[in-house]
Formats: C-alpha cells, structure tokens, sequence
C-alpha cells in the first residue's frame, strides 16, 4: 500500500509541475493533442481507480472515522475507576532480587545481635573535626576508613 500510495503522490507532483512548466513555457497546445499534464491527469485517475487505491481509501476513511468516535468521557472514566479497582499483579521488586540483597544483608537474628554488641563494645564514637585538619591528615584518614571499612 505504501508503493501505491508514493506513486499516487508522485503522480500527483508530476501532473502539478507538468501543468504548470506547461502553462508557462509552452504555447497553447493543439486541440487534438493531449497534452503530458492531461496524460497525467489520466493517469493519475487510472491509479486511483484500481482495486487496491479504493482499499487503500475505505481503509483511511474508516481509520478516520474510528478515531473521530472516541468513547465519551464518562465510559473513560469508568474504564479508569474499573482498572484502578483490580489488583496489581506486577510487584515492586522481583523476588529473586529480594532474596539476592537478603542473602548479602545480615538478616539472620543471630549475626544482627553479634553485629550489634560488637558495636557496643567498641565503645563510644569518636567526632573529628574535619575543618581543623590539613589536605594531607585528610587522606590519611580516609585510606584509613578504607582500609577498617574493607578489612572487616
């Protein structure tokens, strides 16, 4: 349908632009002559009445009217009131991907208690003052952290 449709268009263009080099370059043809714009006129109207080009055009006319009769507002609005009352079957997060982050975490009781009294036992935590620290005392802590941070 699409070649059809380049060629009605093509076509089209040819006849125009014949038509008019023709009415400005040519003198007045000879009446019993058809001229090349009136054979692509013919043409033309030879295409468009195929099989194929009236398809083509009940095809475009009931796309058209298909759209022009859109449900009214109140049925969208009942479609939109009907699926917000069903429930969601797409969850959040996948299951595996729970179960993959659970197994990293320490979600057992047991390891989340010895987690915590560690952390009571190491006493309180010290504050730094980072503002009265020099750009190199900077980095030595921070590689520092890194360190404790990848060593534990």
């Amino acid at each position: 349908m699409n070649k059809l449709l380049a060629t009605l268009i093509a076509g089209t263009f040819a006849a125009v632009s014949t038509v008019a080099v023709a009415q400005s370059a040519m003198p007045a043809p000879a009446p019993t002559e058809k001229s090349a714009a009136e054979k692509a006129k013919e043409k033309v109207k030879a295409a468009q009445s195929t099989d194929k080009a009236k398809a083509f055009d009940e095809k475009q006319k009931a796309a058209q009217d298909a759209s022009r009769n859109s449900p009214n507002p109140a049925e969208q609005k009942a479609n939109v009131d009907a699926s917000k009352m069903q429930p969601r079957t797409k969850a959040k997060y996948d299951e595996k991907a729970a179960q993959g982050l659970s197994d990293n975490s320490a979600t057992d009781p047991a390891q989340a208690k010895a987690n915590v009294a560690a952390s009571k036992a190491s006493g309180p935590r010290q504050k730094i003052d980072l503002s009265k620290m020099s750009k190199q005392e900077k980095q030595d802590l921070l590689r520092q952290l890194q360190k404790e941070s990848t060593g534990q």
